[in-house]
Order: structure tokens, then C-alpha cells, then sequence
């Protein structure tokens, strides 16, 4: 029986692959948060980026939403009482009117299985006009499709990337939230988002939830067990972070990004970015 999610929310989100908007933070939460994040921004401006990846290794309150028991409820009705946080990847839309994703899937270039489920967390109002997440439900089950990287700087995704095949976007379902609720997708669900056209920023978190049973990856990846235990050992330990962006963070943080980097920019024509453990700190 789920903890906190109805049998036909468990069901929903099996059948059409996502999950419409959860409340799992309080108001007074999501300040904290919000807080922590522009306290980052203001102190490491030239690292926010950095904050786009396995950011639960950098900031020891990124880890504290990682292991928050209301959103690990969520998520252990979805895939078990045995969890690894994968990443927690801060996705953030200035009101430029130029960011966007194109339709893609996360599976195409993180095939994680048996299951990875992608939570978009809002610290802040996430409308249409801000750019919020569009998916095509059932999409999950159609196996993946053909992309192609282009390395667009104005693509929020790291290598650009986008379907190439026939989307119908009439089929498109909107993942609007509010602050402090979560929206849920298969990875290997169809998606994407639009620029923010609004005068506020887009400010979501991507928490990213695997089962301990997890496959092995062509290259061995990491992760951090935020609930149960691990009797499998298919990744490496991700460490906790004692201090925001110290050092031995920032060591740790490299040497994990770098070996995702080898599984998102496998097959791909393109260099892997700064938070994939390239060299180049102006391709994200």
C-alpha cells in the first residue's frame, strides 16, 4: 500500500509516465531553500553552473532536500524502500525569452533501468509563461527515439539535443507547480520546455531517484543511498558534503562528474561539458 500517494496516482504514473504536481516542501521550507540557493549565487557567481549536476556533493542543503522524508515518500511509493539519489540538478530559467529544451528523452543519453524518476521540484512559481516542463504521456513506453546534439548555447540540455522525429505536441500535457510541489516523470518519458516569458525566474530542481537494484551503466556511475540499504553495490558512494563548495566537495564533485560525463556524452560528437568533466567552463 503507498505512503503518501493514492493507488491511482502509483497507477497513473506507471500507465502515462508522469505524475501531476505533489506538495512535499512547506512555504516556510521553500524559503530556506530559496534562500540557500541565491545565498550560493551571490557568494560563487562564476559556479552556479556547477549547481547542474550532482549538486548534492557541493551544498550540504541539497543534500538535506535529497534526503527529505516527505519527498523520499514519494518516491519510495513510486520505486521501493531501497533508494540512491542520482542527482539533484538545478535547472534555472532566466526571463530571457531564449532558454529552452527541446523534446527529448533522458533516457536516450542516461539509460539508467530498471527506472530512473526525474522529480522537478519549484522553489518558485512554474507556469506556462515561466517555461515549465511539457511531457507526452505514454511516451515512456515507446522505446527511444532518434536524437541529434547541436550544442546550442540557449538549450538548457547539456549536449542540445532534440528528437528528430514527428512530435505531436497536441498530445502535450503541462507540469505546471507552485512552490514547493513536485512533478514526476519516467526518464525515458518525451519532453520538454519552452523559454520563460515571464518577469521572473524559472527555478526548479531536478531530483533524480533510482532503486538500489539499478543496472550497471557501460561505465560504472555513483550515487548517494537516501533510504534503505544497498546490497547491491552497483554504483559507487557518493560522499556528504561537510561544507558548501569546500575543497574536498569541489574534489569530490569532479571526480562524480566526470564519471556521468562518460555515460551522457557517450556516442556524442560533442566534447562533454564543464559539469560532465570537461574542459570548456562555457558549455554547460
Amino acid at each position: 500500500m503507498p505512503k503518501v500517494l493514492s493507488d491511482e496516482a502509483v497507477e497513473h504514473f506507471q500507465t502515462h509516465g508522469f505524475l501531476s504536481p505533489v506538495p512535499v516542501l512547506s512555504p516556510e521550507e521553500v524559503a530556506h531553500f530559496r534562500g540557500c540557493l541565491e545565498r550560493f549565487e551571490a557568494k560563487y557567481p562564476d559556479d552556479v553552473k556547477k549547481l547542474k549536476s550532482k549538486s548534492h556533493l557541493l551544498c550540504p542543503w541539497v543534500e538535506d532536500i535529497a534526503r527529505h522524508p516527505g519527498i523520499l515518500d514519494v518516491y519510495e511509493d513510486l520505486i521501493g524502500p531501497n533508494i540512491l539519489c542520482y542527482s539533484m540538478a538545478f535547472r534555472i530559467k532566466d526571463p530571457d525569452g531564449r532558454t529552452h529544451a527541446g523534446w527529448h528523452q533522458d533516457g536516450a543519453y542516461n539509460p539508467i533501468k530498471p527506472i530512473l524518476v526525474i522529480g522537478a521540484l519549484a522553489l518558485a512559481e512554474c507556469t506556462v509563461a515561466h517555461g515549465c516542463l511539457k511531457v507526452i504521456p505514454g511516451s515512456h513506453k515507446t522505446g527511444v527515439l532518434p536524437h541529434e546534439d547541436t550544442g546550442n548555447p540557449e538549450s538548457i540540455l547539456s549536449r542540445g539535443q532534440y528528437i528528430t522525429a514527428d512530435i505531436d505536441e497536441a498530445k502535450a500535457a503541462d507540469i505546471v507547480l507552485k512552490p514547493g510541489e513536485i512533478g514526476l516523470f519516467n526518464a525515458g518519458i518525451i519532453h520538454s520546455s519552452g523559454v520563460n516569458l515571464s518577469d521572473e525566474r524559472r527555478l526548479i530542481l531536478l531530483v533524480e531517484m533510482m532503486p538500489t537494484h539499478t543496472e550497471v551503466r557501460a561505465h560504472r556511475d555513483s550515487g548517494m543511498l537516501v533510504r534503505g540499504v544497498d546490497t547491491y553495490g552497483h554504483v559507487d558512494v557518493d560522499p556528504s558534503p561537510k561544507t558548501e563548495f569546500g575543497p574536498a566537495e569541489l574534489a569530490a564533485w569532479r571526480n562524480t562528474t566526470k564519471k556521468t560525463g562518460k555515460n551522457i556524452f557517450a556516442g556524442s560528437p560533442l566534447p562533454p561539458t564543464e559539469v560532465y568533466g570537461g574542459a570548456d567552463p562555457n558549455r554547460t
